[in-house]
């Protein structure tokens, strides 16, 4: 989200889904002593599910303002966004605050007599292309319109036409495990969580998406990983991070092009999705036909 400057404070925020569950958030930077950070964390209007703060001893108001200040929370009922607010006591910058969020993990793997079956049989070499599940793409583009791409991306880097809204769509999804993704339209605010197949943003009012988040969801969402990458404005593509709300350098860079990838999770270690831009066979279509918002 963009940030703001008041009489010498600046302020910055941005979103972060989170699934049930429960969760450490630490203060893990130690900026200096006159240019202190404090970060704030209060429950988003978004997702169905609500979420409890716990501040450690020292820590009021859900305020972390020192290294290895602390909050545990609990999120229920449902995926739940939290808003985290920086408060920049200065006006010159600094390197960004490190705010660690830890899952606790409630799994078997946290009993002491937990251990992993070894198999007799030798491991399989580590792919170099894991094959990804089918993720399609439609968009709409500031001049071009409607353009769609079976091979999960769209637009390009270093373009200056931005994207203003798009739907994703999961072909042949497996049963307990869905894609839910978000955005924001400059000038409002963040849309609310949909799953695949649903547009998100706007066509032809000329107005960029400046941010974005995407997330897997239900019982079987383990077994899959979400990758890709997301680029923003003139800036370099950074790689998509599941379950939370990506932006550009200021907040404000308009949304160029977007890469989306599901692999199903197995025993080896999966190859990073390569940019799909550096492929100039991949090819995106322009579409005859739109649909309404």
């Amino acid at each position: 989200m963009p940030s703001h400057t008041l009489d010498g404070l600046k302020i910055s925020s941005r979103v972060t889904l989170l699934e049930p569950g429960m969760y450490i958030f630490r203060y893990a930077s130690q900026p200096p002593a006159n240019k202190p950070v404090c970060i704030a964390l209060q429950q988003a209007p978004l997702g169905k599910g609500s979420i409890d703060f716990f501040p450690a001893e020292g820590v009021s108001k859900n305020m972390l303002s020192k290294l290895g200040d602390t909050i545990v929370a609990r999120v229920k009922a449902g995926v739940t966004t939290v808003l985290i607010t920086e408060y920049h006591m200065f006006d010159d910058v600094i390197e960004p605050i490190d705010l660690r969020i830890d899952r606790i993990d409630t799994s078997p793997a946290i009993m002491r007599t937990f251990a992993v079956v070894a198999n007799a049989e030798p491991a399989p070499a580590i792919a170099t292309e894991q094959p990804g599940m089918p993720v399609a793409i439609t968009a709409h583009l500031q001049n071009s319109g409607e353009v769609s791409s079976s091979e999960g991306w769209v637009g390009a880097p270093d373009s200056d036409e931005f994207i203003e809204g798009f739907a994703i769509e999961w072909a042949d999804k497996p049963a307990g495990v869905d894609l839910l993704y978000t955005c924001m339209v400059a000038g409002s605010g963040p849309s609310r969580n949909v799953s695949t197949g649903t547009f998100v943003g706007a066509r032809g009012q000329g107005l960029p998406l400046i941010c974005a988040g995407f997330s897997l969801v239900g019982p079987h969402r383990k077994g899959y990983e979400l990758t890709g990458h997301i680029v923003f404005g003139n800036a370099e593509p950074q790689r998509l991070v599941a379950n939370q709300m990506m932006h550009g350098p200021t907040g404000t860079e308009p949304l160029v092009a977007l890469h989306i990838a599901i692999t199903p999770v197995t025993k080896m270690n999966a190859a990073r999705s390569k940019s799909p831009w550096e492929n100039s066979a991949f090819q995106q279509n322009l579409s005859a036909t739109s649909q309404l918002a």
